[in-house]
Formats: structure tokens, sequence, C-alpha cells
């Protein structure tokens, strides 16, 4: 049936499809994503760190985030360094992207069960919301998990060729990208927020370089992340990986030309060439 939609509806109208039915799903949390206008340019004039999983973080010190913005993604919180970076007074992030398939539904349970009992309750948390039926929403709820944290939650379905304006595709309050990494999410959340500069750290993109998946990030292994890769791409990894980091690069390109804020790579390592490079250690003196 899908091949057939593919084949003979015009592809204007697959769009409208598409965005209907994304739509039709966004209205049911609509509610949620409205108290995002609470952020909008709230730390304009400011500066923010980004925190990856590339394995090049390992290389520096990342103790003088104490008393910076920052954000933290994912499985960050496994960082030896975690629990004293978001232990300062400066306003702590963390943002995790929209859950998915290959990983069941007790895969994901286990990762946030263990990510509920590491993140501070100061730490304002992002979690991702899609089509996807058995989102963290959903898990969160029967499980009865993160009550005690200050959740906000963000909406992502919106194609980055469907508008003209990237800004169109950037407001929490409505259905913003999707991104193939957490760290678009986590970008577009921060320029939201009016960052002046935003730095990133362990952005690599680099895993088509490893043979093992557990070199390929700061930690070898996750809950969450069991096979993970292969059981994604089966033996296509090295082909759909490259088309995967083409599709982040264009959406790193376009909000880095059509934004205000600054973005730069701080990463000690990677092939992440879009944004300027800077010295993490030189931002401190």
């Amino acid at each position: 049936m899908k091949l057939f939609l593919k084949n003979f509806i015009p592809p204007i109208a697959l769009m409208l499809l598409r965005d209907t039915r994304i739509y039709k799903e966004f209205i049911k949390y609509k509610y949620l994503t409205k108290r995002n206008g609470l952020f909008k340019n709230v730390h304009k004039g400011k500066r923010c760190f980004i925190l990856g999983s590339g394995p090049s973080i390992k290389k520096q010190n990342l103790l003088p985030l104490k008393n910076e913005i920052v954000f933290g993604l994912n499985n960050f919180f496994v960082h030896e360094d975690f629990e004293e970076i978001f232990s300062g007074d400066k306003p702590k992030y963390y943002v995790t992207a929209p859950i998915h398939p290959p990983q069941t539904e007790n895969e994901w349970l286990d990762w946030f069960t263990e990510m509920e009992k590491s993140v501070p309750q100061n730490v304002k948390m992002f979690f991702g919301l899609n089509n996807y039926k058995k989102n963290c929403l959903h898990i969160f709820s029967k499980h009865n998990l993160f009550q005690k944290h200050s959740l906000y939650w963000y909406f992502s379905g919106k194609n980055y060729n469907e508008t003209k304006s990237i800004k169109h595709g950037m407001d929490l309050r409505g259905v913003i990208f999707s991104g193939e990494t957490v760290s678009v999410y986590a970008i577009m959340i921060a320029i939201y927020m009016g960052f002046d500069e935003i730095y990133l750290l362990g952005m690599d993109h680099d895993y088509f370089l490893y043979e093992s998946e557990k070199d390929m990030r700061m930690y070898s292994d996750a809950k969450h992340q069991k096979n993970e890769i292969k059981r994604t791409f089966g033996e296509d990894f090295y082909i759909q990986e490259f088309l995967r980091q083409y599709q982040i690069f264009m959406k790193y390109q376009g909000f880095a030309k059509t934004t205000k804020s600054k973005i730069f790579n701080a990463s000690a390592g990677g092939i992440l060439k879009v944004f300027p490079r800077v010295s993490f250690s030189e931002l401190f003196k």
C-alpha cells in the first residue's frame, strides 16, 4: 500500500496527508508544548554548552562547566563528572530525543529509571514526542517516573524541507523539525531560548570510523543501546550513516545561516566542520 501511494499519488498530496497525520497526533500534546513559551529568549545575551557523548569529550576537563549554563544530552548522566557539572548555581538542562524502535518498552524503561535516579531534581528536562504511540510520556505515566522533576515536552515531525522559513520549524510550542540525533533538538531549544553563543562538546559525528559500537561514544554501553546500530541498520550501517550525517549537517548549516545565535564546535576531535572550531580551555581564560 505504501509503495502504491508513493507511485500514484502526487508528492504534494502525500506531504499534505503526512502533515495532517502528524498534526492530528500533535493536538493530543499541544497543552504540554504550549508551556514552552516560557523559554522564548529567556537566556538572551548569554552563552551555553551542549554536551554530547562523542569519545573526544573524554579528553576534556569539563569541571569549569559547573558555573555555566549546560545542556546534557541522552546518556550524558553516565559521565564521571556529571554530578559535579550539574551541581552549580547556573541553570541546567537535560534533553532526550523522541524514543523509537528497535528498542523495546522494557529497554527504554530501564534507561529512564536509571536516568531518574541520576539527574538532580533542579535540572529542567526536555523530552521528545512524535507520532510513536508508546512514547516516553506513555512510559512515565505507566510507571510513575520523574514525578519530582521539572518536565517539559517538545513534539517533532516537520520535515526540514517542508517550510521556506526555518524558524517555523523551531517554535517549541508547535511541531518542530525531526532530528536524526538529539543534538539537533538541543540546538533548536538553545536557539529558541535566545542564547547569543552556543558551544558544542562531544559532537564528533564519526561513528563510521569505528568498527565496534562500544568505541563510538564516551561510554562502552547503555541500557537502551544494546547492539542498537545492527538492530537499526543491519548490514547497511556504513551507507546509511553517511546519509544520516548529511541530513544532520544540512540542518546545522541552516541553523548557522538563519539564526542570530552563534554556534561553535568546542569538541576535542571528530569531523564536524559546519561550525567554527574553538578551543574549549581558551573560553575560560
